[in-house]
């Protein structure tokens, strides 16, 4: 708040948060009302809450690969097995596909061996592949001959969602995989 302590309104934020409340729009209000009132003054606020629910651990698997040409076979191997484990049949073909061409270019492309694979079980399946190649992937126009570039088309098309971020000397391609059930 302009014109008071920073510590003093970080201490009525934290303070005004931490009480649970009915809804969100209760919370925000109640935070809102504990700034503006604290001094008299009326200032611009905006405020972002999120409520996370979590994520259960057996819901997460993360693995360290090689930067090895034969990694692409175990990607999709653990990938398969965690799918299964998971009851998720009917997701493995398509995961192995997708695991395969995100882990196939990390591979080609990391400067150092140390790939990590993640996947994460929501309401949707999240693979996460990250390298040590901050370049951002593009998607190629690969000719009838080509032997390569046509991976990203491929995720684009059977992935829900898809992208890539680059954070410091590292980046990240994800997809998204719909799960349907099995019946």
């Amino acid at each position: 708040m302009r014109g008071s302590d920073i510590g003093e309104g970080l201490a009525a934020l934290c303070e005004s948060a931490a009480h649970p409340a009915a809804s969100m729009d209760d919370a925000c209000d109640t935070i809102i009302r504990a700034l503006n009132t604290r001094g008299g003054r009326k200032d611009d606020v905006a405020l972002l809450m999120a409520r996370l629910n979590g994520i259960p651990d057996e819901h997460v698997a993360e693995w360290r690969l090689d930067a090895d040409p034969r990694e692409v076979a175990r990607a999709r191997r653990l990938v398969r097995e965690r799918l299964l484990e998971w009851g998720l049949p009917q997701a493995v073909e398509t995961a192995e596909l997708l695991v395969s061409e995100v882990v196939t270019n990390a591979v080609r492309h990391a400067e150092s061996d140390r790939i990590g694979l993640r996947v994460v079980r929501t309401d949707a399946l999240l693979f996460e592949v990250t390298d040590d190649e901050p370049a951002l992937p593009a998607m190629l126009s690969a000719g009838p001959h080509d032997e390569s570039g046509r991976g990203l088309r491929v995720v684009s098309r059977l992935a829900r969602e898809w992208g890539a971020s680059a954070s410091g000397h590292r980046k990240t391609v994800w997809f998204e995989q719909a799960v349907t059930s099995g019946h």
